[in-house]
């Protein structure tokens, strides 16, 4: 018998081939042969995108309140008036506002008292709010107050209002600190350089504190309008100015990178995210952990289309056949299973788009409130994202399926022992893992992040493959009778079909696990990191002969301390024997090397300071990584400091990665003792003192009136606030990837269920009943469940290490309930694929299923 090669005219082609794709697929869709596909790359798109579209709500939400820390969504700093740039600001769109702040001292019942002043201008806070206790409101200071609401001799309740502006002309708001020292109320006077005036207000709350040390005194805030009246501000005044920016959240990307490209080299915008160093730490934790649980989706959808990419193959065999009998070339197919692919991504990313969109509303919904986190409107990159996932998982884990039923041989419409030869394990893996990685990678946005989890997934999937397959091969060898050999005959006849089986299954599971159970562990050492007694006071200029009755106050009073430490200032002036020159660094560099080190000496090293190179020796400098990375220094570079006007040079001899989180004293350079036995020093420390406090903060000042002291409250408490919505973000998106997790799963199982329609029905015909069917069910998949849940049990803990050292920085701790958990997993997972499976494959008589 000949066949005549089909023809085509030119230009109608792509045409013919488009229709026959596009009749091919609504025919499978009707006849339900792509159900199982279509219904799993629908669930992953739409878990996805929901997550996509919540996550960043959430991370905008979190950010537009991280601006709190500014009081803007961008600030820069100079010790110069900022006017040129700020018409550069305004000209491009951005609104603005001016502060500025220096020491000074003021007088009231010729008693003086040195503040932080702060000038505020119109529009100030351009984000946030301030709370203030007006005149004639008597208040103490809240449990919640930040830094300068140390002292108040009140003891009533705050009548505490909240507004959106500065103080009005010749009045000032006063930190309950300074009204307690002053033994001052509102409505009295206070004489602020050349002018006077009246206190209008208790500042309770600033939104831009501001760096903590920075603040050497209690805060004063009056109107910029009146710092010419005052006559404190000339040009030899130590003065910093402050241009506050903000734009609108879809055009502030494109203003700031705009601004940044016409600002002086010295000169950058400053982040909320990067205004505090514990905040930082936390919000970058925050995002890594949205970034996780986004990525589970992911990871869930790659497991389950690898089952079903599969079982498509299978079920494509006869229509290809057929094609290559009637003259298809084998261009011509792998065109028309392409476009096929392609219409079926279109397809199911429309209402996979629309159902994560509505998910993410109610999810939105639920959330506002726990959260307390405004959300702003979703944006647009989750629908990107969303199709872009559909194209990359059909091309990456069907697509190397599907592109061999080109070879497939005509000869098998008369013998369907004949089908097109399988694509190889590694070719199929290969591009598995290649999308995996992309879908990973778009998801997460983090290289970091991927690069492990992609890592460690991968690697798990190499050991899933290879310990199952070992597992059914020895399957075979197994003498077992009655209903066990019929639960496990499936399993060792394919054995490729099996491993790929567990190992897809095993992949999902630990995704499942690693943000189920290893996220509650991340997260709670993530709340261990800053504990509910982290000192939340730091004292500074604790003179030397202090020390000691210092350390007897805070024994009497049972206030635990975190030690003290001298505190030396000095100047950087040389680097291996070069001078250096500030004006030559730019940006976090340039400032740190203007201003003066605080360096101290200590005999051993506290808990939170690590050893990453060199070794304490005592001999010379050791330096933070952070500020080593910085400005390049490393292990033998030889450094020079000025110290009360003599120069001390020794080499680094070690570097340490410092846990700022602790709130412990800590410090960029560390000294051996010798070196700055000479040095004038004073002393810091940190402490805890539960709330209310307010009589042991007042005990501790007048005592100690030369004593400067930090309230860390709101530091700590915003951090730990960031901290709970962080947490409860990630448990709201698990709640839903787990759901999404599981309808991924058991789509992926009704792979299997024309092939065990088959072998169900031969069994019966033979003379198998149903109980007997069940039991054999029951027994494969237990196999399979415990099997999955102990290798994935495993995998997580592992992985989980791997995320806490390297990309949180946590303390961790190995769950000894993870392979509990896992087999538990395992074995639910049996029991509620089985029922179901069960049920489908015995409902169907036996004629009909061997008809199929």
């Amino acid at each position: 018998m000949t066949t005549r090669q089909i023809t085509v005219r030119p230009g109608s082609a792509r045409p013919a081939i488009g229709r026959i794709a596009a009749k091919g697929l609504w025919r499978e869709l009707q006849s339900g042969m792509l159900t199982t596909m279509l219904a799993a790359l629908i669930v992953a798109v739409a878990a996805v995108t929901a997550v996509g579209f919540f996550t960043d709500r959430v991370d905008a939400g979190m950010r537009a309140q991280a601006a709190e820390f500014l009081a803007a969504d961008g600030r820069i700093d100079a010790p110069d008036p900022l006017n040129q740039v700020r018409e550069t600001a305004q000209g491009l769109g951005l609104t603005t506002a001016d502060t500025l702040t220096f020491p000074t001292v003021v007088l009231a019942n010729n008693r003086p008292l040195l503040v932080s002043l702060k000038a505020v201008g119109p529009g100030y806070p351009l984000r946030g709010s301030l709370q203030i206790a007006p005149a004639m409101a008597p208040a103490t200071v809240p449990a919640s107050a930040p830094s300068d609401e140390s002292v108040d001799s009140g003891n009533h309740e705050i009548d505490a209002e909240t507004v959106d502006h500065g103080p009005a002309l010749g009045t000032v708001w006063l930190a309950p600190r300074a009204l307690a020292l002053l033994d001052l109320k509102p409505g009295d006077p206070l004489q602020i350089g050349q002018k006077t005036f009246t206190i209008a207000a208790r500042l309770l709350r600033e939104p831009d504190v501001g760096n903590v040390f920075a603040q050497a005194a209690p805060r004063a805030m009056i109107a910029l309008a009146d710092i010419p009246a005052t006559g404190l501000v000339t040009p030899a005044s130590r003065v910093r100015y402050h241009l506050l920016l903000a734009a609108p959240a879809a055009q502030r990307a494109a203003l700031f990178a705009k601004l940044k490209a016409r600002l002086p080299k010295d000169r950058t915008i400053e982040r909320p995210e990067n205004s505090q160093p514990a905040f930082k730490t936390a919000f970058d934790r925050a995002a890594r952990f949205l970034g996780l649980a986004a990525m589970v989706a992911v990871l869930l959808a790659g497991a389950a289309l690898l089952l079903a990419a599969r079982h498509y193959n299978a079920v494509q065999q006869d229509s290809a056949a057929l094609m290559r009998a009637f003259g298809a070339s084998r261009r011509t197919i792998g065109r028309i299973y392409a476009l096929r692919l392609l219409m079926l991504a279109l397809l199911a990313t429309v209402p996979g788009v629309l159902i994560g969109a509505v998910t993410q509303q109610g999810l939105a919904a639920l959330m506002r409130h726990a959260l307390a986190v405004a959300l702003p409107p979703p944006g647009l990159l989750p629908v990107f994202i969303g199709l872009g996932i559909a194209l990359i998982a059909l091309i990456g884990f069907a697509l190397p399926a599907l592109i061999r039923l080109q070879d497939t041989p005509p000869l098998r419409v008369l013998n369907r022992q004949l089908a097109a030869p399988p694509p190889a394990a590694a070719v199929l893996f290969g591009f598995g893992l290649v999308a995996m990685g992309l879908l990973v990678w778009l998801q997460a946005r983090d290289l970091t992040l991927t690069a492990y989890v992609l890592g460690g997934m991968g690697a798990s999937l190499l050991v899933f493959l290879g310990l199952a397959w070992l597992l059914i091969r020895g399957l075979r060898r197994l003498r077992v009778q009655g209903v066990a050999r019929f639960g496990l005959a499936r399993l060792a006849r394919e054995p490729l079909a099996g491993s790929i089986q567990i190992a897809a299954l095993a992949l999902g599971l630990t995704a499942l696990l690693l943000l189920g159970v290893v996220r509650g562990d991340l997260l709670d050492a993530w709340h261990d990191q800053i504990p509910v007694d982290a000192p939340n006071f730091f004292a500074i200029n604790i003179q030397p002969d202090q020390v000691a009755d210092l350390k007897a106050f805070l024994q009497a009073h049972r206030i635990h301390g975190a030690g003290f430490y001298p505190m030396v200032r000095a100047r950087w002036t040389a680097e291996n024997g070069k001078t250096i020159h500030p004006e030559t660094y730019q940006g976090q560099a340039r400032r740190l090397a203007e201003r003066e080190f605080n360096l101290s000496t200590t005999p051993t090293l506290a808990a939170d300071n690590r050893i990453v190179a060199g070794h304490w020796s005592g001999k010379g400098w050791s330096v933070e990584q952070g500020i080593a990375d910085t400005f390049h220094w490393k292990l033998g570079d030889t450094l020079t400091f000025q110290v009360n006007g003599s120069p001390v040079t020794a080499a680094i001899t070690s570097i340490r990665k410092v846990n700022w989180d602790s709130m412990r004293p800590n410090f960029f350079v560390l000294a051996p003792k010798a070196l700055l036995a000479q040095a004038p020093a004073q002393y810091v420390t940190s402490f805890y003192l539960p709330q209310p406090n307010i009589p042991q903060q007042t005990a501790l000042l007048r005592t100690f009136p030369t004593l400067t002291l930090f309230d860390l409250g709101r530091i700590l408490a915003e951090v730990r606030s960031l901290i709970d919505r962080a947490s409860q973000a990630v448990q709201y998106v698990f709640l839903f990837t787990l759901a999404a997790g599981l309808i991924v799963l058991m789509a992926a199982f009704h792979a299997s269920e024309a092939a065990r329609l088959r072998e169900t029905a031969i069994l019966r015909v033979l003379g198998a009943r149903r109980s007997q069917i069940m039991q054999a069910l029951w027994l494969e998949f237990t196999v399979i469940g415990l099997l999955v849940g102990l290798l994935a049990a495993v995998a997580a803990g592992g992985l989980g290490a791997v995320l806490a050292w390297k990309l949180f920085d946590l303390s961790w701790r190995i769950d000894l309930r993870l392979p509990t958990y896992g087999l538990a997993a395992g074995w639910l997972l049996a029991l509620l694929l089985v029922p179901w499976l069960g049920a489908r494959i015995t409902r169907a008589s036996p004629i009909a299923a061997l008809r199929r």
